[in-house]
């Protein structure tokens, strides 16, 4: 696993970046070292060329440091704007039938991105926002998007996955792993139980067929009302809003 040390500048400077934008308050140069990984003098010398290129600044009368006001222009881009608009109809859908909670997850380094939900009103329930990640070996949304990519991506994912049990039913080994991504291949949507967070089940389908082959779309379910009754009408559904 490389280090932030052996990474190259621009990651040092996301590394940075990253930090500064999840602190939530102005961080000193010791704090950004730290966080990082940096020697000082390499933190020092990414948080002056970020200061001068305004996408970090300093408080008047401190020495700390925060996110400058230039990362707007980045924030304010939203790459994934078209899939959102897509799937949010389907997800009102799915909401609406079931009650339960829709997430929508993009693969992004190894992770499931989540980026979009709609919330159950039920009181038993399991929340994410966007912005949050899980491990995508672990999650239905994940299995649903490695089931869409090439065997060579696919052998490529296995091999550079690091199986850190969530749960004590969280799959274990790559060759487990392959077996259930092999298997959405076959029979159209994922499936995790409990190996994510104890207590919750989760179904998901690929939105490969609507363009968007690096997205799923998942209900959370807790495994009380997750009845096998239940199970086949999301499936079901499924199948009648999304395109295969």
């Amino acid at each position: 696993m490389k280090t932030v040390e052996n990474t190259s500048s621009v990651e040092k400077a996301f590394a940075v970046l990253e930090f500064l934008a999840g602190s939530g308050k102005p961080s000193t140069l010791q704090e950004v070292t730290a966080a990082v990984q940096l020697p000082k003098p390499t933190a020092y010398r990414l948080l002056r060329s970020l200061q001068d290129l305004g996408y970090v600044t300093r408080p008047s009368e401190s020495r700390d440091y925060q996110v400058g006001p230039r990362t707007a222009l980045l924030a304010a881009v939203d790459p994934m704007s078209e899939l959102k608009a897509a799937a949010r109809p389907l997800m009102r859908r799915l909401h609406e039938q079931f009650n339960e909670t829709v997430n929508l997850g993009t693969l992004s380094g190894g992770q499931i991105l989540y980026l979009d939900y709609i919330e159950t009103t039920q009181a038993l329930r399991f929340i994410v926002t966007p912005g949050q990640s899980d491990p995508w070996f672990s999650t239905a949304l994940g299995r649903a998007i490695a089931s869409q990519v090439e065997n060579e991506t696919l052998e490529h994912l296995l091999t550079t996955t690091r199986f850190v049990p969530l749960t004590a039913r969280t799959v274990k080994s790559a060759a487990e792993l392959r077996r259930r991504v092999l298997h959405v291949r076959v029979c159209g949507f994922a499936e995790e139980i409990e190996e994510s967070v104890q207590g919750v089940s989760c179904l998901a389908v690929s939105l490969a067929s609507m363009g968007f082959p690096d997205a799923a779309m998942s209900l959370a379910v807790p495994i009380q009302r997750l009845t096998p009754r239940r199970r086949a009408k999301i499936l079901s559904a499924f199948t009648s809003l999304i395109p295969t």
